[in-house]
């Protein structure tokens, strides 16, 4: 039991800290940024060329998040900023185009190969459970970068300033927040946090070109269970996603009506948040509605 809380913890950190770069543009902007999960597939190439260039992973991985929060930015300068007023459905629709034009490039640039980012891990025995020097770094990693957001949210002006327009956009404008500067910035946090997150899963398992279908579902499993435009709810929402997932495939269903030893196999797992997710959607309204009365 043990063994399943830790590896839940490590996959909820790469997938958290994706995930809430997902709720902060939907906050603002109020659509489903599909274009994202690329950004973190860049991101995680972005860091394996940094290395290959001579960076030390501790310099490449922030590397990346500069580039690619500047093309985050970059995409929202020639996309998205001339649909502002468009409907929701319209602006996701448009960010699946952008987030498959992204893969193309990327798989003419680097191929179809798996490519590993080489690491030096040394394993590690704890209560039971074993995991990795990178798994450490991978929690650290995350659970710091969400101090430094919250941080940054809740104790500069500059966050109150991006919390105003995600609670009424037109409210803040009027009372002189600088509205598209603001949106630039949350691009520029959104897509630099995404590219950390895909960094992280990259140096847990590899670099491929269905990477962004891999992470996909759980992203968005974990930013809808948490609420969309609630930026922490998402981290809830992963770490309760990746628990219901590792549970799920711990339990020997077999030994429960006969002698015999039979798991879920691990490659289901992704049905477990297609199922959290349609529950979240079903159940939501009504919960809704029930606060409402």
């Amino acid at each position: 039991m043990i063994q399943v809380f830790v590896n839940s913890i490590i996959y909820a950190s790469e997938i958290a800290i994706v995930a809430v770069g997902i709720s902060l543009a939907y906050s603002i902007l109020r659509f489903a940024n599909f274009a994202h999960i690329q950004f973190a597939v860049v991101g995680g190439y972005a860091t394996y060329v940094a290395t290959e260039l001579g960076l030390p992973l501790i310099l490449a991985v922030p590397a990346s998040a500069v580039f690619v929060g500047g093309l985050a930015v970059v995409v929202d300068i020639l996309v998205f900023s001339r649909l502002r007023h468009i409907s929701p459905e319209g602006k996701m629709i448009v960010s699946w185009g952008v987030a498959l034009l992204i893969r193309a490039i990327v798989a003419s640039i680097f191929g179809g190969g798996s490519i590993i980012i080489e690491t030096n891990t040394t394993p590690i025995r704890f209560a039971g459970a074993i995991f990795t020097s990178l798994d450490v770094i991978v929690v650290s990693a995350t659970v710091a970068f969400m101090v430094l957001l919250h941080a940054f949210l809740y104790r500069t002006r500059t966050g109150s300033g991006l919390r105003a327009l995600a609670s009424n956009y037109d409210l803040a404008v009027t009372r002189g927040i600088p509205g598209e500067r603001m949106i630039r910035l949350m691009w520029f946090i959104s897509g630099a946090y995404a590219a950390i997150g895909g960094s992280l899963i990259a140096l847990e398992t590899r670099l491929q070109p269905n990477m962004d279908l891999i992470i996909l579902l759980p992203v968005f499993a974990a930013v809808t269970i948490g609420g969309l435009s609630n930026v922490f709810g998402a981290v809830l929402g992963a770490l309760f996603l990746s628990l219901a997932q590792n549970f799920i495939i711990s339990i020997d269903f077999g030994s429960l009506v006969s002698d015999q030893s039979w798991f879920v196999p691990s490659q289901f797992r992704d049905y477990v948040a297609v199922l959290a997710l349609v529950l979240v959607l079903l159940l939501r309204p009504s919960m809704t509605k029930r606060g409402a009365n």
